[in-house]
C-alpha cells in the first residue's frame, strides 16, 4: 500500500481516538444492559398487573384500569427513551467509524513488513557471519599468496642459481678446455724434445727410454680421456635431469624442481669432486645443496601447513554454506507452513471476540464477590463489563478460561439456590403464620358476622310496629328509635325510629359494619394475594428442582473432567461443591432424579445414526444434507415446493408444446407417394 494510505489512515483512527472511543462505548454499553434491566422488570411487573386487572371483578376494572393505563404509559415512555438512547448510540457510532478506513489491509500489510524485518535481520546476521567469514578467508587467501610469493621467491632464487651453475660450470668446462689445450702442447714440445735427443746417446737406451717414455705417454692419454668420457657422460646425464627439471618446472612441479636442482648440483659436486683443483668450489656447492635442502624443507612444510589449512578452510566453509541453506531452506518452509496457518486461523480473532461476548452475555451477572469491592478498571462501580470489540487487543488480555466460569457460576448458584432454600423456608413459616392469622381472622369474621346479623336482626325486631305498648327487659335502650331511609336485604322499605335515637347507636353500629366490610375485603384481598405468592414460589420451586438437576448434571460433567485430568492439580476455584448440612440428602435425591431421567438409548440411537452416516457414501452423504437442510428450514421447504411445482409445470408445459408441435408438422407434412 502506498503511504498516502497509511498516512491518511493513521490520521482517521487518530482523530477517533480509539481508546477513549472504547471507553464511551463500555458506558453506553452499561446503559444499555441497565435498560434492558429494567424494560425486563417493567415488563415482569407490566405482566402482573396485567393479569391482575384480569382477576377482578368487571365491577373494579373501572378504577384500576386508570393505574393499568398509567403503568403501560410508564413502560412506552421508557422503552421510547431505550430507543432513543440506542438510536443516539448507534448513530454515533456511525458517524465516527463512516469515514473511517478498513484497518485489516493496514495490519496485514503491517504485519508483513514485520515478517519481512525479521526475516531482513535473521539475513543481515547471516550476511555479516558471511562477511566476516569472508574476511577471514580473505585474510587467509592473502596468506596463502604470501606464500605463492614466497614459493615464487624460490623459484627465482632457484633460477639464479641454476644460471649461476651453468655459467660456473660453463666456466670451468673453458678453464678445463684450456688447461687440457696447455697440457697437450707442452706434452706435444716435450715429445718433440724427447724424440729430438742427441745422436751421441746409444740406440739401446734411447729406444728405451723413448719406449717407456711413451707407454707412460700413452697410458696418460688414455687415462685422461676416459676421465674426459666419464666427465662428459655425467655431463650428458646432468643435461637430461636438468632438462627433466626445466619441464616439471614448466609444469609447476617445484619440489620435483628443486629436488632435480639438488640432484643436479650433486650430480655435478660428484663430478668435480674428483678433481682436487675444485675442492672449494665442491664444498661452497655441498653448502648450498643443504640450505636449500633445509629451504626446500621449510617451504614443503608450510605448504603442507597451509595446504591442510586450506581444506579445513574450505570444507568448514563448505560445511557452513549447506548448513546455512538447509538451515534457509527450513526457515523458508517454516513461514510457508506459518503463513498456511495463519491464513487458516485468520478468523481467530473473531471466533474469540464472539466467545467472550457469549462469556459476558451467559457469566455477565456472575461474578466473585471480591470482585465486586474492588473497583472496576474504567471508574464504574458495576461488576458488569462488556468485552473489548478490539479482537487483538482482547486477546491481549489475560481472562478467566470457561471451566473457571462454569464454575464460578455453578458456586454462585449453588449459593443462590442456599438462598432460595432458606427464603423458601421463611416463606413458608411466614405462609403458616399467616394461615393461622387468616384462621384467627376468620374465627374472629364469623363472629363478628354473627354478631352483626344478630345485631340487625335485632335491629329488624325493633322496626316492627309495637303501638303505644312500651318495651321491657333489655329493649327500653333502643325503644322509640326512628331508623332514617335505609336499604336492607331483607326490608326495603323505611321504618321509623325516635328521633332521640337517630344519632346514638345505628351511627356506631353503621360505621363498625362498614370497617368490618372495608376489613373483610383487606384480608380477602390478603389472602389471594398470598395464594398468589404460594402460587408464584411453587412454581419457582419447580424451576429450582430443574436448575438443580441441570446443576447436578454439570456438576457430575465437571467431577467426570476432574477424573479424566488424572493427577493434575485441581484449583479452589473449581471445586463448585460447598460443605451445605444435610447436602448428601440432596444430592441423593438430586442423583436418583438425575439417573431416572437418563435415557441410555437416546446416546445408544445418536451413535447408531452418526455411524450410519459415516457409513454413507459422499454423494449419499450429500443428498441426506441437502434434504436435512431443506426439511429443517420453513424457508426452504417453502422454496422447493414452489420451485418443484415450477419444474413439474415447466416439463408438463414442453412436453405439451413438443406434442403440439410435432402433430401439426404430422399435419401439414405433403404425400409423397
Amino acid at each position: 500500500m502506498s503511504d498516502q494510505s497509511f498516512s491518511g489512515a493513521l490520521a482517521t483512527w487518530r482523530e477517533i481516538n480509539l481508546s477513549e472511543f472504547q471507553k464511551t462505548l463500555d458506558a453506553q454499553g452499561i446503559e444499555i444492559v441497565d435498560n434492558q434491566k429494567e424494560s425486563l422488570l417493567g415488563r415482569k411487573a407490566l405482566a402482573d398487573k396485567t393479569k391482575d386487572f384480569k382477576k377482578i371483578p368487571d365491577e373494579d376494572k373501572l378504577g384500576a384500569f386508570k393505574a393499568l393505563l398509567k403503568a403501560y404509559q410508564t413502560e412506552i415512555d421508557s422503552l421510547t427513551k431505550r430507543a432513543k438512547i440506542s438510536e443516539s448510540a448507534f448513530l454515533n457510532v456511525y458517524k465516527v467509524l463512516a469515514e473511517a478506513v478498513d484497518p485489516y489491509p493496514l495490519l496485514e500489510a503491517a504485519v508483513d513488513q514485520t515478517v519481512k524485518a525479521s526475516e531482513v535481520r535473521d539475513l543481515e546476521t547471516e550476511l555479516r557471519k558471511l562477511r566476516d567469514e569472508n574476511a577471514e578467508l580473505r585474510r587467509r587467501s592473502q596468506d596463502l599468496s604470501n606464500v605463492e610469493a614466497a614459493r615464487k621467491k624460490a623459484e627465482a632464487k632457484t633460477e639464479q642459481l641454476e644460471q649461476k651453475m651453468e655459467e660456473m660450470i660453463q666456466e670451468r668446462i673453458n678453464q678445463k678446455e684450456n688447461e687440457f689445450n696447455a697440457t697437450y702442447d707442452e706434452k706435444l714440445r716435450n715429445y718433440e724434445d724427447r724424440y729430438y735427443i742427441p745422436l751421441s746417446q746409444s740406440p739401446r737406451a734411447l729406444t728405451s727410454s723413448y719406449l717407456d717414455q711413451e707407454v707412460v705417454e700413452k697410458l696418460a692419454e688414455v687415462d685422461m680421456i676416459v676421465a674426459d668420457l666419464e666427465r662428459a657422460n655425467s655431463r650428458v646425464a646432468a643435461l637430461e635431469r636438468r632438462n627433466v627439471c626445466v619441464s616439471v618446472a614448466y609444469g609447476r612441479h617445484f619440489l620435483t624442481f628443486v629436488k632435480c636442482q639438488q640432484e643436479m648440483l650433486r650430480a655435478e659436486a660428484e663430478t668435480m669432486r674428483g678433481d682436487s683443483e675444485s675442492s672449494e668450489r665442491v664444498k661452497s656447492l655441498n653448502a648450498q645443496v643443504t640450505s636449500l635442502e633445509s629451504e626446500l624443507e621449510r617451504i614443503t612444510r608450510t605448504l603442507d601447513t597451509h595446504k591442510a589449512v586450506t581444506a579445513e578452510m574450505e570444507s568448514s566453509l563448505r560445511k557452513k554454506i549447506d548448513d546455512t541453506s538447509k538451515d534457509l531452506q527450513r526457515k523458508v518452509a517454516e513461514v510457508d507452513q506459518l503463513k498456511q496457518r495463519l491464513k487458516r486461523y485468520n478468523d481467530y480473532d473473531e471466533i474469540k471476540r464472539e466467545l467472550d461476548i457469549m462469556k459476558y452475555v451467559e457469566f455477565a451477572g456472575f461474578e466473585d464477590d471480591t470482585e465486586e469491592d474492588q473497583p472496576s478498571p474504567e471508574g464504574y462501580e458495576t461488576g458488569v463489563q462488556l468485552p473489548n470489540p478490539n479482537a487483538d487487543k482482547a486477546n491481549a488480555q489475560q481472562g478467566k478460561s470457561l471451566e473457571a466460569l462454569l464454575a464460578t457460576k455453578n458456586k454462585r448458584l449453588l449459593e443462590e439456590l442456599t438462598k432460595f432454600r432458606i427464603l423458601h423456608g421463611e416463606l413458608e413459616a411466614s405462609l403458616h403464620h399467616a394461615q393461622g392469622d387468616l384462621e384467627a381472622t376468620s374465627a374472629e369474621l364469623e363472629k363478628q358476622r354473627s354478631l352483626n346479623e344478630k345485631l340487625e336482626n335485632d335491629l329488624l325486631s325493633l322496626n316492627k310496629p309495637t303501638g303505644n305498648v312500651t318495651p321491657s327487659g333489655s329493649s327500653d335502650v333502643l325503644a322509640g328509635l326512628e331508623v332514617g331511609q335505609r336499604e336492607s336485604s331483607a326490608r326495603s322499605t323505611p321504618v321509623p325510629f325516635a328521633s332521640s335515637a337517630d344519632n346514638t347507636i345505628l351511627p356506631i353500629v353503621t360505621s363498625q359494619r362498614d370497617r368490618f366490610r372495608q376489613r373483610n375485603a383487606e384480608l380477602e384481598e390478603e389472602l389471594r394475594k398470598q395464594f398468589h405468592a404460594i402460587s408464584e414460589l411453587r412454581a419457582e420451586m419447580k424451576n429450582l428442582q430443574s436448575d438443580n438437576l441441570k446443576l447436578y448434571e454439570k456438576v457430575r460433567y465437571m467431577q467426570s473432567y476432574r477424573e479424566e485430568s488424572g493427577g493434575r492439580a485441581v484449583t479452589s476455584q473449581l471445586d463448585p461443591l460447598p460443605a451445605l448440612a444435610g447436602g448428601a440428602d440432596d444430592m441423593g435425591l438430586y442423583r436418583a432424579r438425575y439417573e431416572a431421567n437418563i435415557n441410555p438409548f437416546e446416546a445408544f440411537r445418536g451413535r447408531e445414526a452418526t455411524r450410519a452416516i459415516q457409513n454413507l457414501n459422499p454423494i449419499e452423504r450429500g443428498v441426506l444434507i441437502l434434504t436435512q437442510t431443506i426439511l429443517g428450514n420453513r424457508r426452504a421447504r417453502t422454496f422447493f415446493i414452489f420451485y418443484a411445482l415450477t419444474l413439474h409445470l415447466l416439463v408438463m408445459y414442453t412436453i405439451y408444446e413438443l406434442s403440439t408441435s410435432s402433430g401439426s408438422q404430422l399435419r401439414i407434412q405433403p404425400y409423397n407417394p
